[in-house]
């Protein structure tokens, strides 16, 4: 059996790495923008000071390939880039850079209205990450 101050000592070290969770979690910078949608407009995130402009360069369509245009300032580097469906899983398709943009492609989906969300991990010079994602959405025409 084990004495009260290990018990005692057990149960503070729980308590203690739970409130560094939750302060981690509660004060930790949220970097999406729940309102903006890549199906109508472009969408632009802030790292610091910099701007992150993203939009599609082709129509957003299953099955075909769709050109994507993410511009940042040199300080920053794009390190991934996927895409995952948010009412059905999908897998993570991969966004690859290609020439002067990047490209992705959209599996079939059955449903009326697809959701998705592009995922982008962006690293400044200091090697400091930051995710940042938008939504957008597919319609079975």
């Amino acid at each position: 059996m084990y004495s009260k101050q290990t018990l005692i000592l057990f149960i503070a070290l729980i308590a203690i790495s739970l409130s560094g969770v939750y302060y981690k979690n509660v004060n930790s910078q949220i970097n999406r923008q729940e309102e903006c949608d890549l199906t109508v407009t472009k969408c632009t995130f802030l790292y610091e000071k910099n701007k992150i402009n993203v939009s599609f360069l082709s129509p957003i369509v299953t099955e075909d390939e769709i050109l994507l245009s993410i511009a940042m300032p040199q300080e920053l580097k794009l390190t991934k880039a996927w895409i995952e469906g948010v009412n059905m899983f999908m897998g993570k398709t991969p966004v690859i850079e290609e020439g002067n943009g990047y490209v992705t492609f959209l599996g079939s989906c059955n449903l009326a209205k697809m959701q998705w969300r592009l995922h982008l991990h962006v690293e400044n010079q200091n090697g400091q990450v930051k995710t940042y994602s938008a939504a957008f959405y597919t319609t079975n025409s």
